[in-house]
């Protein structure tokens, strides 16, 4: 009995692993010490890993790549084709669909200080002038 479970667990360490089986390595935010193990892509929300499952026509289903894009890419060989792939890969969902317009120099969906950034600038340069004034006419001893 022993030789059949040797010779079976022999069989069964020799052969390839399923595709399927892939372990797929998902490290928690914030944690340096493991993340530096596994690639990671950033992103608008921040990084994340790149999903092996998609090939190059999820880029185009994305938005990520033109049909037109695609095709060139493909027609290229192996390495357009891989390209075409990676960009499959790490692309974030909905990323070549249309958002609403943002304003100029503003990343969407962020509402930054608009029209405070400016007044405050302005506030922050004053008050550095008024110092430096100040301390020039000897009114600030230190």
């Amino acid at each position: 009995m022993g030789k059949i479970a040797t010779l079976a667990l022999a069989i069964a360490l020799a052969l390839p692993a399923p595709a399927g089986a892939a372990v797929r390595a998902i490290v928690p935010p914030g944690n340096s010490e493991a993340d530096q193990y596994s690639q990671t892509v950033p992103g608008a929300t921040g990084p994340r890993v790149p999903d092996p499952t998609k090939d190059s026509r999820d880029g185009v289903r994305a938005g990520a790549l033109s049909e037109a894009a695609e095709s060139a890419l493909r027609g290229r060989g192996p390495s357009g084709l891989a390209l075409a792939t990676a960009v499959a890969q790490t692309t974030e969902r909905g990323a070549g669909r249309a958002a609403a317009p943002a304003a100029a120099g503003r990343p969407a969906g962020e509402p930054g200080l608009g029209d405070a950034f400016p007044i405050l600038l302005l506030a922050t340069a004053l008050a550095a002038l008024a110092f430096a004034l100040a301390k020039r006419r000897g009114l600030v001893t230190r």
